[in-house]
């Protein structure tokens, strides 16, 4: 910090403002003596400040040292990227076993794959046809209940399987989801996979497979 002396001319009602500085004015002895008058100052008065500089401002300031930026090593680099690639793996399968098929509970139903008579729609009779018969073991209703062919072919039931009740489903009516209808025979039907709803509202899986 450096300090001057600053000469400023001003009159008796104005004020010595210099931007960028701190000043402090020297009163002479006959301003205490009921103020300025025109006998103690002719009308420009040379005023002695005493001048501080801005710290800030100064040229001699030493440069700031900036310190080196971290760097990352290629071995630590191939154990972040190994990291980042692990955790969604590591994430699902943590869901998986507490929230997907790990938690899931045996579903009490039995499943056949038979031919049986089926009415026909607009037509007078039965027709023998290729059906899926599930029946209800447990000893209440069954919700929510989806039977799928082979993982591809789904049906929705609507209401609830009843105790000891019997659903005979013809193997025409399942359809995946682009809407692509299973024809039998064309295809085997190596597993059934039924799902509903259990008492608890935890999800039950019966999942049969069937040999040819």
């Amino acid at each position: 910090m450096s300090t001057g002396y600053f000469f400023c001319a001003m009159t008796v009602q104005e004020r010595c403002v210099c931007a960028g500085h701190k000043f402090k004015l020297w009163r002479p002895p006959c301003a205490d003596q009921g103020g300025f008058a025109a006998s103690c100052f002719p009308p420009m008065i040379p005023l002695i400040m005493s001048l501080e500089s801005d710290p800030s401002t100064t040229s001699d300031d030493a440069p700031r040292s900036i310190a080196p930026a971290p760097q990352l090593s290629g071995r630590g680099l191939l154990w972040l990227l190994l990291l980042v690639s692990l955790l969604p793996l590591v994430s699902l399968s943590v869901y998986a076993i507490f929230f997907g098929r790990a938690a899931d509970r045996e579903l009490p139903v039995e499943v056949v794959l038979d031919k049986r008579p089926v009415d026909a729609l607009g037509q007078r009779g039965s027709i023998l046809t290729d059906v899926v018969v599930i029946k209800n073991l447990a000893d209440h209703a069954i919700p929510n209940l989806t039977v799928n062919l082979n993982g591809q072919y789904f049906l929705y039931q609507n209401s609830p399987l009843a105790v000891d009740e019997t659903l005979v489903l013809p193997q025409q009516i399942f359809k995946t989801k682009a809407n692509q209808v299973f024809v039998p025979g064309r295809y085997p039907i190596d597993e059934v996979t039924v799902t509903g709803r259990l008492p608890s509202g935890a999800r039950g899986v019966a999942e049969v497979p069937f040999t040819h």
